[in-house]
């Protein structure tokens, strides 16, 4: 596997025209502008030795609250099809609390997420998968 230099992976993404919310270690942690906010898109590529991109998809109990957590990852594992398709394999799923940040004992919501990693080998590669990462559906609202 080839080394990509993280530096130069986010120069290549911000010509193709990524937005990136941050880069962190070798990781370029892509964004989406919501409104007027920039926010995480939870599609991360990674530079290094070992290039991949990283992507979380998740429902949110909120949204159907009579659903189990294992019927909520299934759909999201469904509606991720065409990652799984162009090579992507889980490496996580979990659901993880969403807590009120002015009162932190206080749940607000609980996300079920799944992470998929797909290995990259060149610069060309990153910015073609990314852009299939973000086209996909990350945050899903399951059918009732």
């Amino acid at each position: 596997m080839s080394t990509l230099d993280v530096k130069e992976l986010r120069r290549v993404l911000v010509e193709a025209g990524f937005l990136v919310f941050r880069v962190r270690d070798d990781e370029v942690h892509l964004a989406e502008r919501q409104n007027v906010q920039l926010m995480e898109a939870g599609v991360r590529v990674r530079g290094g030795d070992s290039p991949a991109i990283t992507v979380v998809i998740r429902t949110q109990r909120s949204d159907s609250p009579d659903k189990r957590a294992s019927a909520l990852l299934d759909v999201v594992r469904d509606r991720a099809a065409g990652l799984f398709s162009a090579g992507y394999t889980e490496i996580q799923a979990v659901s993880r609390e969403i807590r009120s940040v002015s009162d932190p004992d206080q749940v607000t919501d609980l996300w079920h997420e799944v992470t998929l990693r797909r290995e990259i080998s060149s610069m060309d590669e990153a910015v073609a998968q990314a852009r299939l990462a973000l086209a996909t559906e990350r945050y899903i609202v399951p059918d009732p």
